[in-house]
């Protein structure tokens, strides 16, 4: 930024850009001379860049009409500083910055007198097939449910094993054109066909050592969060047939034990359309957009979920680490059909403080952001839940499917919300 001599000062402005995960600072002075300097990071304008007002006394006597200058121009930094991000900047009008209100429409929890293939142990991840139905990740039973688009039971969907069609330990599960893909920590990712018949396993080289979230592309490549060996990037992307393509993003380097970073460094991502991909950090909350492989937004957002790593992992002298409970977490990120982003907060209430949380003492806030990751609305519910997809019917109308907690029992469940809207959206 240029600015004029004023007298009695000399003024510098750093501009501070960010290149490969570090920001350079570029130091300019009233005289024209230009210096870089590597930085912390820091707070960015609406360009994502931080700027921050240098000023330096000078022999000559300071004017009150400098002064004046300076205090709007220190105003209007701070006010950058501040709002994070330019408003402009957003392309999608979010039907839920209003206001978001959820009517429940289903819930599948089955009596526990059913026969074994209609219970379900431990829904973890859940998806659903605009056709064919939804589809629940039960970890405990090593296996798929298949439930109808309204909650009911189709069928149970493989078992435990190492064999075709067979899981050892299923976690995640995505739709795909064709059907479903399921991703397996100890083995790789099942393909199968909507009616839950077997396809193919794609076995991932080099495999994750750690797998937060994933997604399947229309070309079929296939997008992982979570840690390699020998890499410290975020996000790996693989060819339909399991070949390493490239890594994006960074875990987070500070943190120097491998567990911490595996735990801590990672993220959910979505599928922003056009070829471009979100990616949401969880400690701390921190929103990322890349087009075509190159990072374009990264906006930090603290008041969501702050950096806690070192408040809660205390390592052991015996070897190890202990974990806190205290802290939130960040459950699901998802991109919603007008193109704005939800992520879902589990969090504690203060009631719990001195003791061990049970589950159904978590409950859920719900943060909306823009498509460039500006914060929107914040809704607290009561209870837990954590979205997994959101579509819009033929109607118009905008739907919620993800896991939710019984407020008694504590047990999860499958549950799909008819969201509506507070009030009228606003660009």
């Amino acid at each position: 930024m240029q600015l004029g001599m004023l007298p009695g000062l000399s003024i510098e402005f750093r501009l501070v850009t960010i290149h490969d995960d570090r920001m350079v600072a570029t130091l300019s002075d009233c005289d024209g001379s230009t210096k870089r300097n590597w930085i912390d990071p820091q707070p960015r304008d609406q360009s994502g860049n931080a700027w921050e007002l240098i000023m330096k006394p000078r022999p000559a006597t300071v004017l009150s009409a400098t002064i004046a200058v300076l205090a709007a121009m220190a105003s209007t930094a701070s006010s950058l500083l501040e709002s994070g991000r330019d408003d402009s900047r957003d392309s999608a009008v979010c039907e839920f910055a209003g206001g978001l209100t959820l009517i429940e429409e289903w819930r599948y929890a089955p009596p526990e007198t059913s026969d074994y293939d209609r219970l379900i142990g431990l829904p973890v991840w859940i998806t659903r097939h605009p056709e064919a139905g939804v589809y629940v990740v039960d970890l405990l039973g090593r296996s798929l449910l298949h439930l109808s688009p309204g909650g009911d039971f189709v069928r149970r969907i493989g078992r435990q094993g190492e064999g075709p069609g067979e899981f050892q330990s299923p976690t995640m599960v995505r739709a795909t054109e064709r059907g479903f893909a399921v991703f397996d920590r100890l083995a790789g990712i099942s393909f199968f066909d909507s009616s839950g018949a077997f396809q193919r396993m794609v076995r991932l080289q080099p495999f994750p050592s750690s797998a937060r979230d994933f997604l399947v592309f229309e070309n079929g490549d296939i997008l992982i969060s979570g840690a390699i060996p020998s890499s410290d990037q975020a996000l790996h992307r693989y060819s339909p047939d399991g070949q390493y393509r490239e890594g994006l993003g960074s875990l987070r380097t500070d943190l120097e034990e491998p567990v911490l970073r595996m735990r801590y460094g990672d993220g959910y991502v979505a599928d922003a359309g056009a070829g471009r991909i979100a990616y949401a950090r969880r400690v701390p909350f921190e929103f990322m957009l890349y087009d075509q492989s190159e990072r374009s937004v990264r906006v930090t957002h603290a008041d969501i979920v702050r950096d806690y790593v070192h408040e809660v992992a205390t390592p052991l002298e015996e070897g190890g680490w202990k974990f806190g409970w205290r802290h939130p977490s960040l459950g699901s990120f998802i991109r919603l059909p007008d193109g704005c982003f939800l992520a879902a907060v589990g969090r504690l209430p203060e009631t719990v403080e001195g003791r061990l949380p049970e589950a159904m003492d978590f409950h859920t806030e719900l943060v909306l952001l823009s498509d460039q990751g500006r914060v929107l609305q914040r809704e607290t519910l009561s209870f837990y839940f954590r979205p997994a997809e959101a579509w819009r019917d033929t109607s118009g109308r905008d739907h919620l499917l993800g896991i939710g907690r019984d407020k008694v029992t504590g047990l999860d469940y499958p549950i799909q919300y008819l969201a509506e809207s507070a009030k009228p959206a606003k660009r």
